[in-house]
């Protein structure tokens, strides 16, 4: 079993690189919390390419899970990452967090429910990451569970079928 590690960044580039991390080492879900995904860098040809490698390696219909505040950023400023959700719809998913949730101000990765990628607050690059499977991740695990049930499923990424 690995030992648990815990590593703070400060800045937004630090908080990418780790989000590409945990990408890297996902094996089977990954699910994401964030107001936009503005600052998470999955659009990069770095966050492309593991989410890619992810769902087409695992045989999970929840492989990806996104839940966002709002889909406007990413419908307009997304077109890989657009492009990707469509193409592997069958085990991606991107809802938007209901009235009740909006409130919710902590983006986080968690892949494989063990690995978290976290931000303290939606307003600040200031964060961690942690393969500790405990605590602060259960709860964000827990949470966004509640959070993903109560929201609106998107149609980014949703093939139209003309």
């Amino acid at each position: 079993m690995d030992t648990p590690r815990e590593q703070t960044f400060d800045s937004y580039g630090e908080y990418r690189a780790a989000l590409i991390d945990a990408l890297e080492n996902a094996q089977q879900t990954v699910i994401i919390f964030d107001p936009d995904l503005r600052e998470t860098g999955l659009e990069s040809p770095q966050g492309i390419e593991q989410l890619e490698r992810l769902c087409s390696q695992s045989r999970r219909r929840d492989t990806l899970r996104i839940l966002l505040h709002s889909t406007t950023w990413l419908q307009k400023d997304c077109p890989r990452l657009t492009r990707l959700l469509s193409h592997y719809a069958h085990c991606t998913s991107v809802r938007t967090a209901d009235v009740g949730a909006r409130g919710w101000s902590q983006p986080f990765l968690i892949a494989d429910d063990r690995h978290l990628v976290t931000r303290f607050h939606q307003d600040l690059p200031r964060g961690k990451s942690s393969t500790d499977a405990s605590g602060t991740l259960a709860h964000l695990a827990t949470q966004f569970g509640t959070f993903w049930v109560n929201g609106e499923t998107s149609a980014v990424g949703t093939p139209l079928g003309i």
